[in-house]
């Protein structure tokens, strides 16, 4: 008798505990799965909006309104026939109220790439984003970084680049210590090269620009190579008879890879 007692009150025990155990075990599983999956409008309000360039105009258009001084005098002279028939062909937004003439010239420099020159005074800044892709933009944004001048003291008194202090290479002439870029581009513009030296050196301009780009690199599978690497692939081609103003980046290739191996990727 006592041991059927007991056998009922363990079964009892049994019956009561069990549900509230898968009870409690669901409603961790449910929370759990609801954190871990946010809804998509959840993921949407967690990004960022992307950058609009026009946008990034109207801001612009809004500074100049209140310092009309900050931009030159045609700026704000009633936009051309020539540049409507420009944005028409470009197929650029348009806002709904008259254009000025800096203004149009801002919406037709939004499909235009920024020069080279431009891109290198952005790179300097570490400057990211749109003005790295719109002509107008970029101009906006260095017209703001060089107002600045500690910004303006920075650029004028940059370090040469690689580039122009190979130039004083070419020419066998001693780089000057502390050489800064802005002191390299006058000397580079003023000095008299013969038309042999002008034919040499830009040949020997486009292969070094043919060598540091990715994309031309990627042709041929190698890494970039070095500059003393490359006077040395230069020195081996005229040692064998080529002159210097008709080579091409693309001749040099097998004499890189045959001074350094490991050039080549895997």
């Amino acid at each position: 008798m006592e041991f059927l007692t007991a056998l009922i009150l363990i079964f009892l025990v049994a019956a009561v505990m069990g549900p509230k155990k898968k009870r409690r075990r669901r409603g961790k599983l449910r929370t759990g799965s609801r954190t871990s999956r946010p809804t998509p409008a959840g993921r949407l309000a967690t990004r960022e909006p992307k950058p609009d360039p026009y946008l990034f105009l109207y801001e612009h258009w809004s500074h100049v309104k209140n310092h009309p001084s900050s931009v030159p005098r045609w700026y704000n002279d009633p936009v051309t026939e020539a540049q409507l028939q420009r944005l028409r062909d470009d197929d650029i937004k348009l806002p709904g109220r008259p254009l000025s003439k800096g203004q149009a010239s801002d919406l037709i420099g939004l499909g235009e790439m920024p020069e080279t020159h431009e891109l290198e005074i952005l790179k300097f800044f570490k400057v990211k984003g749109l003005p790295l892709k719109h002509g107008s933009i970029a101009r906006i944004e260095i017209g703001r970084l060089l107002d600045d001048p500690d910004n303006a003291y920075a650029w004028i008194n940059r370090p040469a680049t690689a580039i122009q202090k190979e130039f004083y290479r070419f020419l066998g002439r001693k780089i000057p210590p502390k050489l800064t870029a802005s002191e390299a581009e006058d000397f580079m513009k003023s000095y008299q090269m013969t038309d042999s030296q002008e034919d040499d050196w830009s040949a020997y301009e486009s292969i070094l620009d043919d060598l540091s780009e990715p994309e031309f690199r990627a042709d041929y599978d190698i890494k970039k190579p070095s500059l003393p690497l490359i006077r040395q692939a230069i020195e081996a081609k005229t040692n064998e008879g080529f002159k210097l103003r008709d080579l091409l980046a693309e001749d040099l290739i097998n004499t890189l890879i045959e001074l350094k191996p490991d050039l080549q990727r895997d």
